[in-house]
């Protein structure tokens, strides 16, 4: 008896290829999420120029990366060139992922 090799690469069409290139290429809306916080219409109302909004997450914490509205990973907010970025921590587990999909 003999097994097929799960290590084996498999080759794809020319098609699947084209498919694959299309599918690549197709922008994604990428959002980091430092906190949230709720406030009742007439709270909001008030907001003025100076208002502080406190969230719900303690400065320094991990804020979240979300890609198209899907929390996908949490990172930590670095400076690049003035401008600021996220460094990547750590990835949403895939079975996390498709429970809050569900």
């Amino acid at each position: 008896m003999t097994y097929d090799s799960f290590d084996e690469e498999e080759i794809l069409s020319e098609e699947q290829l084209t498919n694959l290139e299309l599918i690549m290429s197709v922008p994604l809306e990428i959002s980091v999420e430092i906190g949230k916080a709720k406030r009742q219409i007439k709270d909001i109302l008030e907001f003025a120029q100076g208002t502080i909004v406190e969230l719900d997450k303690q400065a320094g914490a991990l804020v979240d990366i979300i890609v198209n509205g899907q929390l996908i990973a949490k990172g930590e907010v670095v400076v690049v060139n003035d401008n600021f970025g996220v460094r990547v921590v750590e990835i949403v587990k895939k079975d996390e992922l498709i429970k809050l999909t569900l």
